[in-house]
């Protein structure tokens, strides 16, 4: 048609909207049709594509269509390795928004099925793609903390106080780990991207917070590229997504909404340590697009894109390895201590906000 990889969708609102919003920034994508039940998502797709779409009634019939040369997989996670496992065997490229599944053995087999039948996969994390992030990248490179010695990470909000009861989220077997699955795997996969492959070596874990069955609060002890990394997980605590990292010239104190960078300089000459606000001067960046697009000449290619499914699945592998290392803590509440109740008919989507 014009050289833009045409794709279908699972899922084209809710998330799958931010997703068609990126594809057509990045200019090489091009939206043939797509599942899902919400007659309302589809309306608002033609009008953000400016073309008719193609409903299809089924994920199967979806891939049957000759146009499809790839797949986005937009839905809750728990459905993500079913649906896209069916475009992969179809033949048709996939890309999966993370979390990958909820379910190791599953995840591998897909990520393993792409592998070996020249499947293009590619995943779904963003945050690493953010100026933000690229610019930290650089600096840690050009030595400008010198030595990292340490690092914190933070990713917590409110969610599990506020998203209805009802909510899959809330549903044993479907967010394994609760934050860690759902939020605190950008962190993960963040703090591979910054430091190195990561493991852990301790964790505690609080699951008495709110009532339902999906754990509320993680305090994790690791690695990152040999680096000594904590990382504070949360369902229950004001929202707050942040990094601290400590070098031998310095310290990097980082937010992500709002934004703000500030570095910390060691002088050993005064003792003097003055804190530079480098938020103004962080250059706007199209990583996110050049992924996409390298995705795109993968499909063409039939190769494995950069960002892929092998990676993604690294990342989920520190979800699983920290929910079977921490310890559950406190094994008794203090006095008058009652669990939350979820309400019903609210609940926050990633960045935190209610929605109904």
């Amino acid at each position: 048609m014009n050289g833009r990889v045409r794709y279908g969708m699972v899922g084209v609102g809710g998330f799958g909207a931010q997703r068609r919003a990126r594809l057509r920034r990045c200019g090489a994508f091009e939206m043939v049709g797509g599942v899902d039940l919400r007659d309302a998502a589809f309306v608002q797709a033609e009008r953000d594509e400016e073309r008719p779409l193609t409903r299809y009634a089924s994920v199967e019939a979806m891939v049957a269509d000759a146009r499809v040369e790839a797949v986005f997989i937009a839905t809750p996670a728990h459905l993500h390795v079913s649906q896209a496992l069916i475009a992969a065997q179809a033949g048709k490229a996939i890309f999966t928004e993370k979390p990958l599944g909820p379910q190791q053995q599953e995840c591998e087999r897909l990520v393993t099925f792409c592998e070996q039948h020249a499947v293009p996969h590619g995943h779904g994390f963003s945050t690493r793609f953010d100026p933000l992030w690229q610019e930290v990248k650089r600096l840690l490179a050009a030595g400008t903390l010198g030595r990292v010695v340490s690092v914190s990470a933070a990713s917590m909000h409110t969610g599990g106080l506020a998203t209805a009861a009802d909510n899959w989220r809330f549903v044993a077997g479907m967010n394994p780990g609760g934050p860690l699955f759902q939020c605190g795997i950008h962190k993960i996969d963040l703090l591979r991207f910054l430091l190195g492959e990561g493991r852990w070596h301790a964790g505690v874990v609080n699951r008495r917070i709110t009532a339902s069955p999906t754990d509320d609060a993680y305090v994790l002890l690791g690695e990152f590229g040999g680096t000594p990394t904590t990382l504070h997980n949360h369902y229950v605590a004001s929202y707050r997504h942040a990094l601290e990292i400590y070098g031998t010239r310095g310290d990097f104190f980082i937010t992500e909404y709002p934004v703000k960078l500030e570095h910390k300089v060691t002088d050993l000459a005064s003792g003097f340590e003055p804190v530079h606000d480098l938020t103004a001067g962080i250059p706007p960046s199209d990583a996110e697009g050049d992924a996409l697009r390298d995705f795109a000449r993968a499909v063409r290619e039939r190769r494995q894109p950069a960002m892929n499914g092998r990676e993604g699945l690294k990342s989920l592998q520190l979800v699983f390895d920290a929910v079977a290392i921490a310890v559950e803590r406190p094994s008794e509440e203090p006095d008058g201590m009652v669990p939350v109740a979820p309400p019903v008919g609210r609940r926050r989507n990633e960045e935190g906000k209610v929605f109904a």
